[in-house]
């Protein structure tokens, strides 16, 4: 069978499995250089694709991108290869024997609790305080995606003190628990700041339009600046209330749940303590410091 054919049933299958429009721009972008390569290489058909061929490509993804981009290219790339092996297109994995490139375990951006108390003081010196705080809050108290947050509406406020997020990554629904501070700040916001608007959206412009992706990161760069912070993106807010959710004695397993992910593996990654976490659980734990 025709590659061609093989990958337009992959991309059918990744829509019905409900991937959001974000992965599937990326899993065609990847396929679609991956298959330019076979084709500039003479391999059309699934019995042409051998696995010097796909190492060929890991090794000019890794000349032409950074070494985060080559994994994501040839990740999207394996897994592409895993369900054609698994549909019976391949009778073994071409990639089988081709890794992955090696990155760099950094520990990403979070939000201090510092910081955070900068931002809502300077939330406070804007023209719409309550807004900007309840929505800083909701960031850091839930851990929401940037998209996630401007999709929230008025009816997700549950009585059970939780808030629904409706379709979030992957096209899944869950429940996520927020505190009373957090709650009270909405319940401010929507009684003295919001728009009389018949939008079901929570957070409104002052236009009375929702938010996009790119509304909140420049709202949030403002409130960075205003605070004298470093410059945070809405995912900082997420990893921040990870990193602190564990430094104060959550459990992974439920915040892998809190934060909508599938795998441990990527909640793991948002919940990456610092050094000074470590030191300090050491301490508390050494079996030597029992001793004394």
């Amino acid at each position: 069978m025709q590659l061609e054919t093989i990958k337009q049933e992959y991309e059918f299958d990744c829509l019905n499995r409900g991937h959001s429009p974000n992965t599937m721009r990326a899993y065609r972008t990847a396929l679609r250089q991956f298959m330019e390569f076979a084709q500039a290489s003479q391999v059309e058909y699934a019995d042409q694709l051998t696995t010097s061929v796909i190492r060929a490509f890991a090794s000019q993804s890794m000349n032409q991108l950074s070494p985060a981009g080559a994994h994501a290219r040839l990740r999207v790339l394996r897994s592409f290869l895993r369900w054609s092996t698994d549909e019976g297109y391949f009778e073994k994995n071409p990639m089988q024997r081709v890794p992955l490139p090696r990155l760099k375990q950094k520990l990403l951006d979070a939000v201090s609790a510092q910081d955070m108390k900068r931002l809502l003081l300077a939330a406070q010196n804007s023209a719409t305080p309550l807004k900007y705080q309840a929505l800083l809050a909701v960031l850091y108290d839930t851990g929401l995606r940037v998209s996630e947050l401007r999709n929230l509406e008025l009816r997700d406020l549950l009585p059970t003190q939780c808030l629904m997020v409706r379709e979030g990554k992957g096209g899944k629904d869950r429940i996520v628990p927020i505190s009373r501070p957090t709650l009270k700040l909405i319940h401010r916001y929507m009684r003295d700041e919001r728009p009389d608007s018949a939008l079901p959206h929570l957070f409104l412009v002052d236009d009375c339009s929702p938010y996009s992706n790119i509304s909140l990161y420049k709202l949030l760069e403002r409130l960075c600046r205003r605070a004298g912070t470093k410059r945070y993106s809405p995912h900082a807010f997420r990893r921040g209330f990870a990193v602190n959710y564990i430094r104060n004695g959550g459990d992974q397993f439920t915040l892998m749940r809190v934060l909508g992910h599938t795998t441990l593996t990527m909640t793991n990654r948002y919940a990456a303590l610092n050094t000074s976490d470590v030191q300090d659980v050491h301490r508390r734990v050494s079996p030597m410091a029992a001793l004394q």
